[in-house]
């Protein structure tokens, strides 16, 4: 079952705690993410965006320039905590004893004897939730209200059965670790979290979010670039791009509801998913600049949302992100217009070393000593995002000169080159078709005059027939021919409009920027940065009308 789909189930399992220890949830800070209502997962958006995530950088890079998603986006897209320590420590190659000991379950061997795993079929069984599905004429909201049933079945009730009620609480924080907040690939349901939920009391201490953050980044950072979703919490990308990037994929339906993700409403499209992948690749390829929301949260308050009032000390500043074994650079200095300033290149190169598994190698890892530097970096709370460039145009054009070359970076070439390019294909065949009537033409005719000639000199009659037979031959191509140069001119017709349209918008780009550059002294410094890109689409055009 793809991790998308265990959403409303883990959602439905925190529905069935009992009161009492729903409350020990929020306390630990997972409350205002686990009531967010499931919603539809809109895969070909997440894959458009995650397509561009660059692993070197660890940035998305859009034609207008790097973005990357930011401690202020967990907090208030999620409701998770970015501040506190860091979620990191020690992980296994064999977690038996602490799930014996803290899930009362057994952990999954592999072929190199490491035992870090727990099924996800024992899994749900231990929360009453084993082969649960949702039915084909059943509502999602009754199918989550049916299971929150099973699950409240199974859990302890008795709050002074203090062993029980802490197992069921573990479980069920393992499954919601597993299969929403850190998603992965396989069934199975890693167990490297155990060792801190060995305190109960201490779990709200963690800065969750940037563990999430975090894991993230390494998902993306290690993807085949097939994947349709991203590890994590995939609705967080999703929302994100709901308010930096305007493509019409949802619309806001609780405007005052916090976290974010509850806002929003995806909007679902009964088009295949290629088709629609295909579409918002040429969306985003196409993205006017000026209509990036750089700074979506300016006007928005802190009401209710502590997790943003108590994150927000780090919210601009470069900082190393960990989730254990996943460790990340977090660089908002390649996306300073985020924050409101200036952007300035940054030379940047892949981190290396970070994010090392520890399967086949070492047994027992503290990744507080592995990598002491990056630990360090997130307990003196990293550097403050500073910029001193006058206007971001020097960047942009050094990012075109980096990053330019890149297919996914070029714009694709409109419904306009299509009918061009397909016009001047057919064009080509139709000439080379009609030399060939041509030829053969005048061979016949020429065929024809030998023919005649003999008659006349008293050749025998026999030879009358092929004379005939060449002459109809001759009608046929002639007819031929015609059709062709009707046809060719029509072709060409079209494709003389076809360029005359191309012509006319780049006419109009040249005229949008002359008079860009007339009202120079009227405009403000951002407009600089849109007659530098208006002036690498031209040349583009230029280049592609030349061709």
């Amino acid at each position: 079952m793809q991790p998308q789909m265990m959403w409303p189930l883990v959602a439905a399992a925190y529905q069935g705690l009992p009161d009492f220890q729903k409350e020990r949830v929020r306390e630990m800070g997972f409350g205002s993410i686990l009531e967010i209502e499931p919603f539809f997962i809109d895969r070909p958006l997440i894959q458009a965006v995650r397509e561009r995530w660059d692993w070197a950088s660890r940035a998305f890079l859009f034609p207008w320039g790097h973005m990357v998603p930011s401690l202020e986006d967990v907090a208030r897209i999620t409701g998770l905590r970015v501040d506190g320590e860091a979620v990191t420590g020690v992980t296994y190659a064999d977690y038996t004893d602490l799930a014996q000991d803290l899930l009362g379950l057994e952990p999954h061997g592999d072929d190199l004897g490491d035992r870090r795993v727990v099924g996800r079929v024992t899994l749900l069984g231990s929360l009453g939730l084993a082969k649960v599905r949702q039915r084909a004429d059943e509502l999602l909201p009754d199918f989550m209200e049916r299971a929150a049933g099973l699950a409240r079945a199974a859990y302890g009730q008795d709050r002074m059965e203090t062993e029980r009620v802490d197992r069921d609480l573990r479980r069920f924080l393992v499954f919601f670790f597993g299969k929403m907040l850190f998603t992965t690939k396989g069934d199975g349901i890693h167990c490297r979290f155990l060792e801190i939920l060995g305190d109960l009391g201490r779990v709200g201490r963690y800065a969750w979010g940037v563990a999430l953050l975090a894991h993230t980044f390494a998902d993306l950072s290690t993807g085949t670039g097939r994947e349709t979703t991203v590890g994590g919490f995939a609705p967080f990308l999703q929302v994100w791009s709901y308010h930096y990037l305007l493509l019409g994929r949802a619309i806001v339906v609780r405007p005052d509801a916090v976290p974010l993700a509850q806002r929003w409403l995806p909007l679902v499209s009964m088009a295949t998913y290629t088709f629609q992948l295909e579409v918002l690749r040429q969306h985003v390829r196409d993205f006017p600049a000026l209509l990036v929301v750089w700074e979506p949260y300016a006007d928005q308050g802190d009401a209710d949302q502590p997790w943003v009032v108590s994150g927000r000390p780090l919210f601009r500043r470069d900082i190393w992100v960990h989730c254990l074994n996943e460790i990340e650079p977090l660089r908002l200095r390649l996306a300073g217009r985020t924050l409101g300033l200036h952007q300035r290149w940054c030379e940047e190169t892949k981190p290396r070393g970070i994010g090392k598994k520890t399967q086949g190698k070492a047994k027992m890892v503290d990744w507080r000593t592995r990598f002491p530097e990056q630990y360090a970096d997130w307990q003196r709370g990293g550097q403050l995002v500073e910029s001193d460039a006058p206007d971001s145009t020097s960047y942009l054009q050094r990012f075109q000169e980096e990053y330019g070359h890149r297919d996914f970076m070029r714009p694709q070439r409109d419904g306009r080159n299509t009918l061009i390019d397909q016009l001047q294909g057919q064009l080509a065949s139709t000439e080379v078709q009609l030399i060939e009537a041509r030829a053969a033409l005048e061979t016949l005719r020429a065929a024809q005059l030998t023919g005649e000639r003999a008659d006349t000199a008293g050749a025998s009659s026999s030879r009358g027939a092929p004379v005939l037979e060449v002459a109809s031959l001759q009608q046929q191509l002639s007819a031929a021919v015609e059709r062709a140069e009707c046809d060719l001119l029509a072709r060409s017709e079209e494709l003389r409009d076809a360029l005359a349209r191309e012509t006319d918008t780049a006419a109009e780009l040249t005229q949008l920027r002359s008079q860009l550059t007339q009202r120079e002294p009227e405009l403000p410094r951002e407009v600089a940065e849109l007659q530098a890109l208006l002036s690498l689409e031209r040349r583009d055009l230029e280049r592609q009308q030349a061709r």
